[in-house]
């Protein structure tokens, strides 16, 4: 996140992954952990869109689950704005990472199929 703000902060807009200089957790072993499979889009009109999906079962929340972060950047204010949730925000995130949220620019999760 830090890194997408500071490129739009010296370029006016959203960068891809490879632009910030972001990789993902499972970067070399095809976006894979044990326990996520990550997808970090970066195409033009996916900039800033990230998304980890679980391999396994996480207590309450169960396999194939989702975390996403969406990134918005505002020309008007020069500002970049963040999105968080999961499509099972009370059993992935407010059990497992309740400050996941505090991600978010609002400090709260979208529960959404994203």
């Amino acid at each position: 996140m830090k890194l997408q703000e500071a490129y739009a902060s010296e370029k006016t807009e959203l960068g891809s992954f490879a632009a910030i200089g972001y990789k993902t957790p499972g970067a070399g072993n095809n976006d894979e952990t044990t326990v996520f499979n990550y997808h970090a889009q970066s195409g033009s009109a996916v900039k800033g869109k990230w998304d980890a999906v679980s391999k396994v079962g996480l207590n309450d929340c169960v396999k194939g689950k989702k975390w996403y972060v969406d990134a918005t950047f505002a020309s008007t204010s020069g500002n970049v704005s963040f999105t968080v949730g999961s499509d099972d925000v009370a059993n992935c995130i407010t059990a497992l990472t309740p400050n996941f949220c505090n991600l978010a620019t609002n400090g709260q999760c979208t529960a959404a199929s994203n």
